[in-house]
């Protein structure tokens, strides 16, 4: 069995946008976000990038728009010498209620059936309640960053409240290292 860093995309690996990053020239990828990619795979970890997108289902941009973005975050976390094992999406409506999208666990569970990853040595980093949510759904210990929609204080409100809270995603690589040595 592997272990596994899911993380959320925007606000996490790009900044987000209220009106949501629709394209590549809207990507803003953060400059710490590729060597984390690289510090996780040095610990060990296999990354995965799991995030709700909607607006694939609402019609405001299409799949094809996702995967140039998914593209450009691969050649990023490529360029400092990361790998990002894959990519999950869901394009569900919110009102839909499916089982993949977060706060859900359906992306987590089902990368975890295909990749034989051990949920109890993996962790989800995310910048809202629906990541810390689908962590708690899926059995996985969440890091909560700041560099999104989330604050220190919406931190301490959460239900279910994260495992651990970090600056970004560069910070969270720290507490994984320290995590995994006590788990």
């Amino acid at each position: 069995m592997i272990k596994a860093v899911f993380s959320d995309r925007d606000g996490v690996i790009n900044s987000d946008r209220p009106d949501y990053v629709k394209n590549v020239s809207e990507l803003n990828i953060y400059p710490f976000f590729p060597s984390a990619v690289k510090d996780f795979n040095g610990l060990g970890f296999s990354v995965f990038v799991i995030s709700n997108q909607q607006g694939v289902g609402k019609g405001i941009y299409t799949m094809e728009d996702v995967r140039g973005i998914e593209a450009e975050i691969r050649k990023a976390a490529e360029s400092a010498g990361g790998v990002i094992t894959d990519f999950r999406y869901c394009t569900h409506l919110e009102s839909e209620k499916c089982a993949c999208r977060k706060p859900r666990a359906g992306m987590i569970l089902d990368l975890a059936a295909e990749y034989d990853i051990d949920l109890t040595k993996s962790f989800v980093i995310g910048d809202s309640v629906r990541d810390v949510g689908a962590a708690a759904e899926a059995g996985v210990r969440s890091i909560l960053v700041l560099s999104g929609s989330a604050s220190a204080e919406t931190a301490e409100k959460m239900d279910p409240k994260p495992d651990f809270v970090a600056r970004d995603i560069a910070d969270a690589v720290s507490l994984v290292k320290i995590a995994a040595k006590d788990a």
